[in-house]
């Protein structure tokens, strides 16, 4: 269970240093069920972005220079592009926009920022750019900077809302669950003793410690003496399973995936009907950001290089894990159409392409024809069938 606390550390780190000592910060248990189903859903989106490609086009012809270098597989001299687009779709969930900034060619997500002007006709002025322990004395426009968001509104501010009364319900759940399920005896002791000083003496130093010692031990013996009784109460005999605990998790899980709008299933990995769960997966979930990534790096090209035919475009059309043989069918009938060519299927999914004369043709099978032709006879070409009237 290392990763979970890891990945709990950054969201909600639990030590601070403050004045050159480290401090621990106390979090209720029952925020990390809300940050591990955000984390989940946050994840699933961020990996199929990960696994996107990211295409560049030049002159409308899809080219794989530098740029798609960057875009693809590093963005920069630390960072792959998959930990790049996680860090950027972490902070679109949480903080409502990423800022990118470009500095050399490469690309940065921004830890933090501060947006210095509001220019809402010529673009906005970012500065005191922060990319780790770095701050950036650089003051960023339009021209060297990307803003990828989605809307006004922070989902993760909404569901930390909605869990206010959620979280509530789960702590009491627990509880009951603790509560009910733990055991709890009753020590009779002759009444004589109630009242006696040295007695109460020797349970504090003796007795109790015994006591406590014996109900936290997995393994234990108590001594028991004459005059003392230890004995099982029956108003905690009666286990309770953790059916309401567990059902209020899986509301919450379902909360999350309400808000992101992926399939429930996906969220509790329950999936039956794989292919149908990940296209609602892809074109509810994933396709609103990889549209908005999109847009803000046509919109940072410029008007002039996106009517030139120099455009980017985030395909998720290869997120889904494809088989070629069950695929078979699909290839021979869109090739067979003259829709795509052979090195085009290939490179769906995700083989080389052979980059040879015949294998950048089109090709369409016989059993395509001009829909005048099926006014005529086939076997007399240019003679027209007759039809009664």
């Amino acid at each position: 269970m290392g990763w979970i606390n890891t990945f709990l550390e950054k969201l909600m780190p639990t030590t601070q240093r403050v004045g050159g000592k480290t401090v621990v910060i106390d979090i209720p248990a029952i925020y990390y069920y809300r940050e591990l189903a955000v984390y989940t859903a946050v994840s699933l989106i961020a990996h199929a972005i990960g696994r996107s490609e990211f295409k560049v086009y030049r002159d409308n012809k899809q080219v794989q220079n530098e740029e798609y270098f960057v875009l693809n597989v590093s963005p920069n001299r630390n960072e792959t592009s998959s930990a790049f687009w996680h860090k950027v779709i972490n902070r679109m969930v949480r903080d409502g926009e990423a800022l990118v900034v470009e500095l050399g060619g490469r690309l940065y997500c921004a830890d933090s920022y501060v947006r210095e002007q509001e220019r809402p006709t010529i673009g906005d002025v970012y500065s005191d750019v922060t990319i780790g322990p770095l701050t950036l004395k650089k003051r960023f426009t339009r021209f060297d900077s990307y803003l990828f968001k989605l809307d006004d509104v922070k989902i993760s501010t909404l569901i930390n809302g909605m869990y206010e009364d959620y979280g509530k319900m789960i702590a009491t759940a627990a509880t009951s669950y603790q509560m009910s399920n733990g055991q709890k005896y009753k020590l009779h002791i002759e009444s004589v003793k109630a009242g006696d000083p040295e007695f109460n003496e020797e349970f504090q130093n003796v007795i109790e410690k015994q006591l406590k010692a014996y109900m936290q031990s997995t393994r234990a013996v108590y001594p028991e003496f004459d005059g003392y009784e230890l004995v099982k109460d029956p108003a905690f005999s009666t286990a309770k399973d953790a059916g309401d605990f567990v059902k209020l998790m899986n509301d919450v899980f379902t909360m999350v995936a309400g808000c992101f709008h992926i399939p429930q299933s996906m969220m509790t990995g329950n999936i039956t009907n794989i292919k149908d769960v990940v296209s609602s997966f892809l074109t509810f979930g994933v396709d609103p950001f990889a549209d908005a990534i999109s847009e803000g790096l046509n919109k940072g090209a410029g008007y002039e290089n996106f009517v030139a035919g120099n455009y980017y475009k985030v395909d998720t059309g290869r997120v889904a894990h494809r088989n070629i043989l069950d695929a078979a069918a699909e290839v021979s009938g869109i090739i067979g159409s003259g829709v795509v060519n052979i090195d085009e299927v290939r490179s769906e999914l995700g083989y080389e392409q052979l980059n040879t004369e015949w294998s950048k043709k089109h090709f369409v099978t016989k059993n395509f024809e001009e829909i005048e032709r099926f006014l005529k006879d086939p076997a007399a070409p240019g003679k027209e069938v007759k039809r009664e009237e």
